[in-house]
């Protein structure tokens, strides 16, 4: 063999070799290396809620409103509901007095205020066969029966505090529209939104 093609071998060997441990050290060294993130901030946003809206029918604010007031009349001697009729929304019941079931009807009047509670201004009461002064029975339902703590009575009115109903997530609703006659009802629920 001739020592020129000798040395040539010789020394493409050794390029090759150094090629391919150049490379082996390269490929080795990026893959170690931390990954790069093109996007490290997270874009969040102004508003911390999502808003849902939610329309329902006066059925499914009966069925609602019975789910939850269930719960605050498991020991109580005053049973009473919330439903919506078909032109007032009403508390109707049954309590105990001087030894004596009695019937009682309240009907009211809503309308969503402008931060999105609903108030309830008292059309009329009657107990068994009564006309009754709906203030004065308020006042005493108010005072002697435990509601939840977002509902408020004040003389011929009571105001639902949506924005004040405990929620264990943070979720909390308001009121968009109120119409009796249309069947409409239109709700807000405000959902925080995830920490990405």
């Amino acid at each position: 063999m001739n020592k020129y093609m000798y040395h040539f071998w010789k020394w493409g060997f050794l390029v090759l070799l150094s090629i391919f441990l150049a490379g082996g050290i390269y490929v080795t060294f990026k893959a170690s290396r931390p990954i790069q993130q093109v996007d490290d901030q997270v874009v969040r946003s102004s508003n911390q809620y999502d808003r849902i809206p939610i329309k329902l029918k006066k059925n499914q604010i009966n069925d609602l409103s019975a789910a939850y007031l269930s719960q605050f009349q498991k020991d109580e001697d005053f049973n009473y509901e919330f439903k919506i009729g078909q032109r007032y929304a009403i508390l109707s019941g049954e309590t105990e007095i001087l030894g004596k079931k009695i019937q009682f009807a309240l009907t009211m009047i809503p309308k969503v205020t402008k931060s999105g509670n609903i108030k309830l201004k008292a059309h009329g009461l009657t107990v068994g066969t009564l006309n009754l002064s709906a203030k004065i029975v308020l006042k005493y339902i108010s005072r002697n029966y435990q509601l939840p703590k977002w509902v408020s009575i004040d003389g011929d009115e009571a105001l639902l505090r949506l924005n004040q109903i405990k929620t264990t997530n943070k979720v909390s609703f308001q009121a968009k529209t109120i119409d009796i006659d249309k069947n409409d009802f239109q709700f807000i629920i405000n959902v925080p939104k995830a920490n990405n």
